[in-house]
């Protein structure tokens, strides 16, 4: 009585940049409607489409140990990216103000397994965003040496602009810096969801959100 559809459809309903092909997914849900199923309709922000990419490469997530993904697999996301932020804020109100009060709509399905298979992404972009959420959550550099117990191995930073991810090292990383990126990665997979949580309640009131995880 109730089925998902559209998770992984970005490349489907904006083929090209701008340029949006909804008749196929009406079909699928007019269908549904029809026969008495309701939809848990999907935004399909965990895989964007080729183009995308190739418009804003830096959208990839990059490894610890330098390396940049590449597209073709599903979960390639850099959270901090502005580009990826904006593109998958205008997917999801194109999607909502097309079926957002579709009388087969049950509830939204918020991209899909957030952290799977990247968790984090180690780019210079996500260095920034880090710092940013470092002076937020410990106001003071010092604090910062404070928690990780930087005088070990001569680690202390004099100010947030010296700090980065915790990337590929000759040993062992800080594990409280490590710790801290793996709260930070947490927050920008959830900025984004209540990005688009936030387009959907405005966009189609009482009809709930949620997503899934593994």
């Amino acid at each position: 009585t109730l089925v998902s559809v559209g998770i992984f459809s970005w490349a489907l309903l904006e083929p090209s940049p701008g340029e949006y092909d909804f008749g196929w997914l009406d079909r699928v849900i007019d269908l549904l409607h029809e026969h008495g199923v309701r939809v848990d309709l999907g935004t399909p922000t965990v895989s964007p489409p080729v183009w995308f990419y190739r418009r804003h490469p830096d959208a990839l997530p990059v490894t610890a140990e330098g390396v940049r993904y590449e597209f073709g697999s599903r979960g390639a996301i850099c959270h901090s990216n502005a580009h990826y932020r904006a593109a998958a804020a205008n997917i999801t109100t194109r999607l909502a103000e097309r079926y957002g009060d579709h009388p087969a709509l049950a509830m939204w399905h918020v991209h899909n397994e957030y952290g799977v298979p990247v968790s984090a992404c180690y780019c210079d972009s996500c260095a920034a965003h880090f710092r940013r959420w470092l002076q937020t959550t410990y106001e003071s550099v010092e604090a910062v040496n404070e928690a990780w117990g930087t005088a070990f191995w001569g680690q202390r930073y004099a100010d947030f602009g010296q700090i980065n991810p915790p990337r590929a090292t000759p040993t062992a990383v800080n594990p409280a810096q490590a710790l801290d990126y793996k709260r930070f990665a947490d927050t920008t997979m959830r900025e984004n969801f209540r990005m688009e949580r936030d387009i959907l309640h405005r966009l189609s009131p009482g009809v709930p959100v949620t997503t899934n995880f593994m």
